[in-house]
């Protein structure tokens, strides 16, 4: 640098000083041009050089305060919402002028997503409290955050709960209670249930879960309606003590997908009908069952099973004595073998069958059946310990059994019922098995199971551990003057068994409900006839409206399963097919889109308040609602930092960057040049 200087003096010396006596310039003159060269000469030596430049800056380092907004749908209440949202963007403005002189502000919107942003437009369908903690936990790895306010109504509709969220948050949440907590009388269909396959011709019930709110004074209807009209209808009239629950029986056709949607009416007016429907479609297995049920020695049980099966007109029930029994060609759909396996009968021959073919077996445990060749068949259950005498054991419901649904008010009707008997001490299940009811033994009750299920190897099972379900079938006459109950529970229980998932090589996974314009996934499986899944063959899948548009798309391969994102699709009753071929064999599959009007958000827009208080109480924070506009302020100015940390920075920069400095430049050889020429000097 020195050199550089010495340079430029040495230049203005020579140009403005070396001859003064002979120099038509005035002194000052001189100087300015003097002055003029020398800076000209370091700055082009400087930019020939080209160094780094170091500078030093002095900033004020405020910790981050999170200021997050809800923006689902379901914060502005129902009715007038423009001055809803403008007081709370009011509100959410006097918030930050409080913070900012203690704070650095990072606004968030959040949703079924978290984005930057302040101005809400209340348009997201979903709102999810893990992805916006995710977010700030994310955002605090790399920043100093001193706390977090949010504002929302507490409710989730998708992942955890917002108290779940903030488990083990280090940082205090503010909350502000925004959103309607007003509850207007409201009633709602909460959920179906219904079997997703059921037999041609045959009879299966619907559960339709509700509520009535604070309508249970007025009247109200359900019903079930098909695309020909209403199915069936149950009629409460004013003063009806509402249930959980309501329970249909619905007669399927001969073939097809039955389209059904259940209905709550009620005689007053409903402020929010979103929620008083629900649509379930139930598939129908065309062809008729096949039933072989094979006894050791004749028993009541299985007179109680052929009665019980009888008002079904698809199944056939072959009663046989093991005695009697030949192994032929014929498939059957399921086995009910009572007493079996026993020494004289160990049917290895069609056992062997049954699993080839897939054939789900039920067992009937009894004193005749041989542990030995029980134990052998794999099928997920395991017995020993022969009891000198049969013991009596009632049944006692598992609560946590969800294979298919049964009857209303199971527990009540099988605490009346006489006890099995049971042959065997222990019963062992493998992994993965569930009880439908364990053993109850001199009031002792026992996790022993006295009814359960396995699937194994892709073959259903079923384990009755004791015999004289007879019994059931007769007490229930004699309480309620009908076999009506026993002969649904056991139907439904045979039914279960007899669906073979696995027989629905081409399977559409498509959600019935979906909210418009938003993304709809859809999944599809095919299995080639060794019942392996592939994905080699193309799927078409076509959309039609209720105008007759159709719309096509091509299924993507995802590993061994194809799979189709599509959104943009307005509210409605949409249908779709899928179509493919395997090894020269078409396979379709059709179905209905529902897309609803409004989010799920809607269904329910009550705000929870006690979640967002939770929220608050365990990361040590606090909780206001909208109104409390002034305690909130003084309580953020109290988490204002006593003191904020002042930083250093330094920064390197090179000299040409200096976009001021070429201009200035010219200005300095224009002003040179001017003056020479203005004083005749060349």
């Amino acid at each position: 640098m020195l050199p550089l200087v010495a340079l430029a003096i040495f230049v203005a010396w020579l140009l403005y000083f070396r001859q003064q006596k002979e120099s038509v310039l005035p002194k000052p003159v001189r100087i300015l041009l003097a002055v003029t060269r020398f800076l000209v000469v370091v700055i082009v030596g400087l930019l020939i050089i080209s160094p780094w430049i170091r500078t030093r800056v002095t900033k004020q380092n405020k910790p981050y305060f999170i200021v997050a907004q809800d923006n689902s749908v379901s914060i502005p209440p129902v009715g007038d919402q423009t001055g809803f949202i403008g007081n709370r963007l009011k509100l959410t403005e006097s918030v930050e002028r409080s913070l900012g002189t203690g704070f650095q502000i990072k606004d968030l919107l959040f949703g079924s997503q978290v984005t930057d942003g302040k101005v809400c437009t209340y348009t997201d369908p979903l709102t999810d409290p893990g992805e916006l903690f995710n977010a700030i936990k994310l955002f605090a790895q790399t920043h100093d955050l001193a706390g977090v306010l949010v504002s929302s109504d507490g409710v989730s509709t998708k992942g955890v709960t917002f108290s779940e969220a903030a488990r083990d948050f280090p940082f205090p949440v503010t909350v502000i209670a925004s959103g309607d907590s007003t509850r207007f009388p409201d009633v709602r269909i909460h959920d179906v249930i219904a079997n997703e396959w059921v037999r041609k011709n045959s009879t299966f019930p619907v559960r339709v879960y509700y509520s009535t709110g604070d309508m249970a004074s007025g009247g109200f209807k359900l019903q079930i309606s098909g695309n020909k009209g209403v199915i069936d209808e149950k009629v409460y009239p004013a003063g009806t003590q509402a249930s959980p629950f309501t329970e249909f029986l619905i007669q399927s056709p001969d073939k097809g997908t039955m389209q059904l949607v259940a209905k709550i009416i009620p005689d007053q007016p409903d402020k929010n009908q979103d929620n008083n429907s629900k649509r379930f479609s139930v598939k129908v297995i065309e062809q008729e069952g096949e039933i072989l049920c094979l006894y050791e020695s004749a028993h009541p049980d299985i007179d109680a099973i052929v009665q019980a099966l009888r008002g079904t007109n698809s199944l056939n029930v072959n009663v046989i004595a093991a005695s009697e029994f030949v192994v032929s060609d014929k498939d059957y759909d399921l086995i009910i073998l009572h007493g079996l396996p026993s020494l004289k009968h160990p049917l290895e021959g069609l056992l062997k069958k049954s699993v080839l073919n897939q054939v789900p077996v039920l067992f009937i445990i009894g004193k005749t059946t041989e542990p030995a060749w029980f134990n052998q068949l794999n099928s997920g259950m395991t017995i020993d310990g022969r009891r000198k005498t049969e013991e009596a054991s009632q049944g006692i419901p598992d609560p946590a059994f969800s294979l298919y649904t049964l009857p209303a008010d199971f527990k009540n009707h099988l605490n009346s019922w006489p006890p099995l008997s049971l042959s065997f001490e222990n019963y062992r299940l493998a992994p993965g098995s569930q009880i439908l009811m364990k053993q109850k033994i001199l009031n002792i009750e026992l996790s022993d199971p006295l009814i359960a299920f396995s699937i194994l190897s892709g073959i259903k099972y079923g384990f009755f551990c004791g015999q004289g379900i007879w019994l059931w079938r007769m007490h229930e006459f004699l309480e309620q003057k009908s076999h009506e109950y026993f002969d649904d529970w056991l139907s439904r229980t045979l039914q279960y068994l007899m669906v073979d998932e696995k027989k629905d090589r081409f399977k559409v996974i498509v959600p019935v409900s979906n909210f418009a314009f938003a993304q709809v996934r859809i999944n599809a499986h095919l299995l080639n006839n060794s019942l392996e899944a592939v994905n080699d063959p193309d799927v078409l899948f076509t959309v039609t409206d209720s105008v007759g548009q159709v719309t096509e798309y091509q299924m993507a391969r995802v590993n061994d399963y194809y799979e189709l994102s599509i959104n943009g699709f307005a509210p409605g009753l949409y249908h779709y097919s899928a179509v493919t071929r395997l090894g020269g064999e078409s396979l379709q599959r059709t179905g209905t889109m529902d897309m609803l009007v409004r989010p799920v958000e809607q269904t329910e827009p009550v705000a929870d308040f006690e979640a967002l208080r939770s929220m608050a109480r365990a990361t040590n924070g606090k909780f206001f609602y909208t109104g409390q506009e002034v305690s909130l302020i003084d309580y953020l100015n109290t988490l204002k930092p006593a003191e904020i940390k002042i930083r250093e920075e330094f920064k390197w920069y090179d000299l040409i960057n200096l976009k001021w400095l070429l201009p200035f430049l010219i200005f300095l050889l224009a002003l040179e040049w001017f003056l020479r020429r203005w004083f005749g000097v060349r």
